[in-house]
């Protein structure tokens, strides 16, 4: 499955990361050594997350994140 993250807000990024994995927000908080808070936090748009929990989410579930300079 691929999606453009620009069709998206940071939140729903998150959330949709985490549908996909059919994981509940504990469940996904603890796989990515983040807090079920935090996570709820991300999915609101509450709290900014970094590339960092990025990297943690392509590590654990073995995915891509490509970044692209838009043109």
């Amino acid at each position: 499955m691929k999606f453009k993250a620009n069709d998206y807000s940071r939140g729903e990024i998150i959330k949709f990361m985490r549908e996909w994995t059919e994981l509940t927000q504990e469940e996904f908080a603890d796989r990515i050594g983040k807090s079920k808070p935090s996570v709820q936090d991300y999915e609101l748009g509450k709290t900014n997350y970094g590339i960092d929990v990025l990297m943690k989410i392509a590590k654990e579930f073995d995915v891509t994140i490509t970044i692209e300079k838009r043109k």
